[in-house]
């Protein structure tokens, strides 16, 4: 957003423009991508590539270079479906742009200007700073939990989700857009047009989600009762992070865990905070009728490049989920088989690692997909 305050490019501008060398498997699509798409999460891309091209300044270089074989899940501009792949495309844009590495862009760009000291992009600063360190299950129950062995996401991944920093770090990233663009310090780090333009719906979601109805640029929308909030979280390797925004109440709230089993945790710290604020958490909707309904049609395997679900009926008619991570490198179990809670037509609840998910079976273009956030495309009966 600052560079297109700055007028280096627009939200509109193809990938291409700017990478003449940017290529996927599918050259029409490349072509096409814009970096509107790139930031609502709509380029198409297989949004789950984690390749280690090094700890090198060239590492996001090299990423980008190595995406002319990945695939694209839909056509650009098509359904959501949340990739991390196109966030590092965006931070090869802000490399080439700036003229700079994206660690460096990220200091002197953003968090210099909000006044931020306390925020790790390199793995090597670690050992600077104090840091918490990831757990993960060691058994699918999800009953017992161990520091992972892997600390963080290989560099090349930046972009797309290994900034590491404290509560006050991200509340002042907070505060930042809460003053519309203006930080603590008096900077003004973007527009006050560009922070108002980042939190307006640019992806309707109403029709699959009945607590994150839209997406903005970056943003995505979550229903606390009357109220709507901009929000972003991320689950890294043992690590939890979430953020929402109240911009008419002034208000951030910041929940930071070092547990896969932290879901349970922030979702009780939402709830208290809710209810001292007069607020309503998020909570799926759930139909009347929602004992009643068949989600027989919904059973068969799903899947992306990371993960595989498999929907299949039992003996006493409940439909069972059994969640595969097909890229274990990172050291995380599968849970155990979950039975489903229907929700409303084609649409169900399911709780994994304590983290209730609202899914929606979706079609489009001839194919069927659950969407929960990302797209799962059905492979098979």
């Amino acid at each position: 957003m600052q560079l297109i305050d700055d007028g280096k490019l627009g939200l509109d501008t193809r990938v291409v423009e700017v990478l003449p060398e940017f290529a996927l498997a599918d050259s029409a699509a490349a072509a096409a991508i814009t970096v509107r798409q790139l930031l609502t999460h709509t380029s198409g891309i297989d949004g789950d590539v984690f390749t280690d091209t090094g700890d090198g300044d060239d590492c996001i270089e090299a990423y980008v270079q190595q995406l002319r074989t990945a695939v694209s899940v839909t056509e650009p501009g098509g359904p959501l479906s949340y990739c991390n792949t196109g966030f590092v495309v965006a931070g090869r844009l802000i490399e080439v742009l700036r003229g700079q590495p994206w660690d460096d862009a990220v200091v002197d760009c953003l968090l210099r200007p909000l006044g931020i000291t306390q925020v790790i992009t390199r793995a090597k600063d670690t050992p600077l700073f104090r840091t918490a360190v990831g757990h993960l299950t060691t058994d699918a129950a999800g009953s017992e939990v161990t520091p992972t062995k892997i600390w963080m996401l290989p560099r090349s991944l930046g972009p797309a989700g290994l900034i590491t920093g404290s509560a006050d770090s991200l509340l002042r990233f907070a505060a930042a857009h809460l003053r519309d663009g203006l930080s603590l310090t008096g900077a003004r780090v973007i527009s006050a047009e560009a922070a108002r333009q980042m939190r307006r719906v640019q992806v309707d979601l109403t029709s699959l989600s009945t607590t994150e109805p839209a997406w903005g640029l970056g943003w995505h929308h979550q229903t606390w009762g009357a109220e709507t909030a901009v929000a972003h979280g991320g689950v890294t390797i043992g690590q939890i992070a979430g953020l929402q925004l109240f911009p008419d109440r002034g208000l951030a709230i910041v929940v930071l865990t070092n547990s896969v089993g932290g879901h349970a945790f922030t979702r009780d710290v939402r709830a208290l905070l809710a209810a001292e604020l007069g607020l309503t958490a998020p909570a799926p909707r759930i139909a009347a009728d929602a004992d009643r309904l068949d989600l027989s049609e919904l059973a068969g395997v799903y899947e992306s490049t990371m993960l595989r679900w498999q929907l299949k009926r039992e003996t006493d008619d409940r439909l069972v989920l059994t969640s595969t991570n097909k890229d274990p490198s990172f050291g995380e179990s599968d849970p155990e088989p979950t039975a489903i809670v229907p929700a409303g037509p084609g649409r169900f609840l399911v709780t994994l690692d304590g983290q209730e998910l609202e899914v929606a079976q979706m079609n489009h273009a001839g194919k069927s997909y659950l969407y929960f956030g990302r797209l799962l495309e059905q492979i098979g009966a």
